[in-house]
Parts: structure tokens; C-alpha cells; sequence
């Protein structure tokens, strides 16, 4: 982990300071609900994990369902706002700066659309971490809270010239 966010609720508005990326050791991404996520056998898990195709999508394991970030690896920050997270991976651009004013002027409505998924989890309390070690080695596991056990994840894309995105809107 590098450094802190500072995440800030300003209504409608979000404004957002990058100072803090998480990433994996190579492995994607994966969120499923916390109680699981304690029992969770990545070793068991990993080719199933990896399996997934595209930016996001959903396996089941041993009866829940895990929502996986994939293609490559990507830093990745989050922002908060009520109960709507907004996952931000970097792709690409020149430095934070440039993601920081995409992300502070992001109009949804332009951007494309790349796959909608719809979870039923068993839980509002998920989490996520890097898929290859156990939750209790991953320093850098995020708490997330869901205001409905149903969650809407809408992924876009962001490409300019010098930025490339993957945005994952989680929505309950």
C-alpha cells in the first residue's frame, strides 16, 4: 500500500486526493462477504479466481458468490460515497495528478459501459483482497458495506491519449 486516501463526500460532488493505491502481487482482485472471506481457501480457490474473462465477473465457491476484478493486475483505489463505491484501477496515465482530475470531473454518462452484473451476496458487510493470499496475510484487504444484499456492479471504461481506467460502480 502507498500511502493514504483522502476520500470526501460533498453531496452530488466527489472530490478525491490519490495518494493511496493498493495492488496485488499479481493475482486479481476478488470481493465476497467477510464472514466467508474468513474461511476462504485461496489455495483451492486461485484457478477458479483466475478463470474469470474480462474486467469483472462472478464464480461461486463452496455456495457464495465472489465478484472478480480481472484481466491484469491494476493498482487500485476506492472511493465512498453513502453506500455507492466506485473502484478506480490505473491502466495508464503520466502520473496521479491526471487520474485525480478525470476521476474529480467524472461524468458517468460518457463513459462506455464494458458489463453489468447483478449479485445477490448473503451479507451488506463484503470485503476485498488480493485473491492469491489468505484475508488474514493481506494487509491490504477493504472493507466495503452494502446498504442491500443485492448489488449492482456497472464496469466503464476510461481511455484518453495518456489515461486508461477501469471504473467498477457498486451499487445496492
Amino acid at each position: 500500500m502507498v500511502g493514504n486516501s483522502d476520500i470526501y463526500d460533498m453531496g452530488d460532488e466527489i472530490r478525491f486526493s490519490m495518494t493511496d493505491w493498493i495492488e496485488t502481487a499479481g493475482s486479481p482482485f476478488v470481493i465476497m462477504e467477510r464472514d466467508y472471506a474468513q474461511r476462504y481457501d485461496a489455495e483451492k480457490s486461485y484457478n477458479t479466481i483466475c478463470g474469470v474473462d474480462g474486467y469483472a465477473g462472478t464464480v461461486e465457491i463452496d455456495g457464495h458468490k465472489i465478484v472478480v476484478l480481472g484481466d491484469e493486475p491494476m493498482p487500485v483505489s476506492i472511493i465512498r460515497k453513502g453506500y455507492e463505491t466506485i473502484i478506480i484501477r490505473w491502466s495508464y496515465a503520466p502520473g496521479t495528478n491526471e487520474v485525480e482530475s478525470i476521476v474529480n470531473n467524472l461524468d458517468f454518462g460518457t463513459l462506455s459501459e464494458i458489463s453489468h452484473e447483478m449479485i445477490d451476496f448473503d451479507s451488506k458487510d463484503l470485503v476485498m483482497f488480493d485473491a492469491a493470499p489468505y484475508l488474514e496475510e493481506d494487509s491490504n484487504a477493504v472493507k466495503l458495506q452494502t446498504l442491500h444484499k443485492t448489488v449492482n456492479i456497472n464496469t466503464y471504461e476510461y481511455n484518453s491519449e495518456s489515461v486508461a481506467l477501469i471504473i467498477h460502480k457498486l451499487k445496492s
